[in-house]
C-alpha cells in the first residue's frame, strides 16, 4: 500500500497562530488638547480692539472666552485682570490732549463696574472742545491739576472732584448711586460734603448742596448691600488634617 504525502499546511493556520503570538503595539501617548486656534491672533498688547485683529476674529475669540470685553470696542485677554489704568487706556481715542474724562465715565475708570453708554470728556478754558462724537460728549470746565490724575495716559478726574460733578450736573437719580460707589475710590460723605462747600459759587454747586443728606443715605445703603451680599455667601468648608 503506498502512503499518500501529507497536505501541506493550511497558510490560514499560520496566519491564525502569528496572530495570537503577535506582540500589542506600544501605547498611542496621550496629547493634551490643543488650545484654541483664535488665541494665536491675540496682540501682544494688553487691549485688543476689533481693528487689531478683524471682526470675524473679534468675534471669535470673545466667544471662545480668549478675550473679556471692557466696552463694546475694546477688551483684555481673559488672564488680564482690569485696572483703573488699563480702563482709562481703552477711553484714550475718545479723549483729546488737555481734556480729562469726566463724570460717569470716571466712575467707571476709578472703580470699574458697567461701563456707561456715554464718555463725558471736559476741557479746561483756552482748550479746544472735543467735537461731538458718536458714545462722547465735550463741555468746558476749571480743571487744576489738583482735580485731575494721570491713568494709563490719560487725564480723569479725581474720585472727589468726579464727586462734586455728578451731584451738581446729572440728575439725583443717577447721581446718587455713582458717588456712593466711589466709596470704593475713598471718598467719604463727609468729604464731599466739605468739597461741595468749598466750590461755593459753581454752577450746579447749590444743587449739589441740596442732595448732601440723600447722598449718605445713599451710602448707608450701599454699606447695607454689601454686608447683606457678604453675609450671604457660603462659609469655607473646613480644612482637612
Amino acid at each position: 500500500m503506498t502512503s499518500r504525502p501529507a497536505p501541506p499546511p493550511d497558510h490560514a493556520d499560520h496566519e491564525h497562530a502569528d496572530s495570537d503570538h503577535a506582540q500589542p503595539g506600544p501605547a498611542e501617548p496621550d496629547h493634551a488638547p490643543p488650545a484654541p486656534r483664535t488665541a494665536a491672533r491675540l496682540p501682544p498688547t494688553p487691549l485688543v480692539r476689533p481693528g487689531d485683529v478683524g471682526p470675524v476674529a473679534w468675534h471669535l475669540l470673545v466667544r471662545d472666552g480668549q478675550l473679556v470685553p471692557l466696552r463694546e470696542d475694546v477688551a483684555l485677554p481673559a488672564e488680564v485682570r482690569p485696572t483703573p489704568a488699563l480702563r482709562a487706556a481703552a477711553l484714550a481715542p475718545l479723549v483729546p490732549a488737555r481734556c480729562a474724562v469726566a463724570r460717569a465715565a470716571a466712575v467707571w475708570v476709578h472703580v470699574g463696574g458697567t461701563p456707561p453708554g456715554r464718555i463725558d470728556v471736559v476741557a479746561p478754558p483756552g482748550a479746544r472742545v472735543p467735537d461731538p462724537a458718536p458714545g462722547r460728549t465735550g463741555a468746558t470746565a476749571s480743571l487744576p491739576d489738583a482735580d485731575v490724575v494721570l491713568l494709563g495716559g490719560v487725564r480723569v478726574t479725581t474720585p472727589r472732584r468726579t464727586a462734586v460733578d455728578l451731584l451738581s450736573q446729572d440728575p439725583p437719580g443717577l447721581a446718587l448711586p455713582l458717588v456712593a460707589r466711589l466709596r470704593a475710590a475713598g471718598v467719604e460723605a463727609a468729604r464731599v460734603r466739605a468739597d461741595v462747600a468749598a466750590a461755593s459759587g459753581r454752577r450746579g454747586v447749590r444743587a449739589a448742596a441740596a442732595l448732601l443728606p440723600a447722598l449718605e443715605d445713599a451710602v448707608a445703603g450701599a454699606d447695607r448691600a454689601v454686608g447683606t451680599a457678604t453675609r450671604r455667601r457660603p462659609a469655607a468648608p473646613p480644612s482637612r488634617p
